[in-house]
């Protein structure tokens, strides 16, 4: 099977440049072979999780050697978070339970690696409450500016699709949930609550930020209004796609190398931070100058 990037890409709108232009091309190569494999993308979603997980462990008890190997193993699982979802969407078994079992995956990585970074730099640095205090705030801010990131794009790409893409709907979600919970084991019904639990709160933080973008949620995406959006929402987007998760897992790379995770836990909590705000400011004023949007949300 010819495997372009095209063929798997939503967007470049929606990807940051070096997502865009690595992670994409090295994901490109790990599943074009595996699309001649029965592997699900769940099983590479798993890989992905214990990648993330074996990582958050050299970095906490490994020595300076493990913890480059580490390194090596949170780029390999950034990579490997991405081609589940290329082999879901080319074998077509994208489903809201392999969107939920994804996120899951995503964030019990983060928590491990944080987890261990901030231990580590308690114990390097002599100041376990510092470095604690560092990394929650650091995960906050991840898990914030990754459910703004979430919403927009899935937003975004809503409109671009003509309302073809449906990823990340609430509604959505609640119907599978009603599903699962009917037929599906214990672990699917546990999972798919988590995650319509977790759609819920980012529309209440997407009420807070941005009230006008969270009401479009339920616009319907008839040409006109879709192409009104897309063209003026082209450029925050692109400033959006900063706040995903590859950029994260790359600098989080860098700084297991480097063993600076207090530089890595200040530029989470302020560097992406005042991305997340400009990008909200500058999604708002759109939303303000422009009668159609207005209208829609009213």
């Amino acid at each position: 099977m010819k495997l372009r990037k095209s063929d798997v890409i939503k967007s470049p709108d929606v990807e940051d440049p070096v997502n865009f232009y690595i992670h994409r091309s090295l994901q490109l190569v790990l599943a074009r072979p595996l699309l001649r494999t029965p592997i699900t993308p769940n099983q590479v979603t798993f890989l992905s999780l214990c990648a993330g997980l074996v990582a958050a462990y050299f970095i906490a008890f490994g020595s300076a050697t493990e913890r480059a190997i580490a390194a090596g193993l949170m780029f390999a699982s950034a990579i490997l978070d991405g081609v589940d979802g290329m082999i879901a969407r080319v074998k077509k078994l994208s489903s809201e339970t392999g969107h939920a079992i994804d996120g899951a995956a995503d964030y019990f990585v983060n928590v491990s690696t944080t987890v261990a970074a901030a231990y580590h730099l308690g114990q390097t640095s002599g100041k376990p409450i510092v470095a604690a205090a560092l990394g929650l705030a650091a995960h906050m801010a991840w898990a914030h500016h990754l459910m703004l990131y979430d919403f927009h794009c899935a937003l975004y790409l809503r409109f671009l699709t003509g309302g073809k893409h449906q990823g990340g709907d609430r509604a959505r979600a609640e119907a599978s949930l009603q599903k699962v919970r009917e037929s599906g084991s214990l672990f699917k019904r546990v999972l798919m609550t988590i995650f319509v639990w977790q759609l819920g709160n980012r529309q209440g933080l997407l009420e807070k930020v941005s009230p006008l973008g969270a009401r479009l949620a339920t616009q319907p995406a008839d040409e006109a209004f879709a192409r009104e959006y897309v063209e003026t929402h082209r450029a925050p987007m692109r400033l959006w796609a900063y706040c995903g998760n590859a950029l994260h897992m790359d600098l989080f790379a860098l700084a297991i190398l480097v063993d600076r995770f207090d530089v890595y836990f200040i530029l989470r909590i302020v560097g992406f931070s005042l991305v997340a705000v400009v990008a909200t400011v500058w999604e708002r004023r759109v939303l303000g100058r422009h009668a159609i949007f207005r209208e829609a949300s009213s």
